[in-house]
């Protein structure tokens, strides 16, 4: 009992923890079997472009399909990228000039030129509501 008064509390000054959501990322364009798909999540304080993420996964790719992946996470602004490590070495694999030679892709479907994205790039909000995010990608 005391911990509903409490929670109640909180909640009538703005102290209460805010909802979690559930983010949905549905990633597309698999096109090949085996190895492990590996999605990393960042908040704006997380160092993107050195690949410190905030929270990551990885699944194991039986076969070429569309996968759906979960993440719990607080309201608020984040990013993800995400590459498939075929061969199963545990790194994102690249050519001579350093692009990536395994498929990766990013949240907003941003698409690398010259140099790897920023935060900003990839950036999109979550907010009280469950949300889904589609990436695809690039081979």
């Amino acid at each position: 009992m005391n911990l509903l008064v409490l929670f109640l509390f909180l909640n009538y000054i703005g102290l209460a923890p805010a909802p979690v959501s559930t983010l949905t990322v549905e990633i597309t364009n698999v096109k090949r079997s085996g190895g492990k798909l590996r999605l990393a999540v960042f908040r704006p304080t997380d160092t993107f472009s050195t690949g410190k993420p905030y929270m990551y996964k990885i699944v194991s790719m039986e076969k070429p399909s569309t996968q759906r992946i979960e993440f719990e996470l607080d309201p608020g602004q984040y990013a993800v990228a995400v590459y498939h490590d075929v061969n199963g070495n545990d790194k994102l694999d690249k050519n001579l000039v350093g692009y990536p030679s395994e498929p990766f892709g990013f949240s907003n479907n941003y698409r690398p030129i010259v140099s790897a994205p920023k935060f900003e790039d990839c950036s999109f909000e979550v907010g009280g509501t469950d949300k889904q995010i589609s990436i695809k990608l690039l081979d």
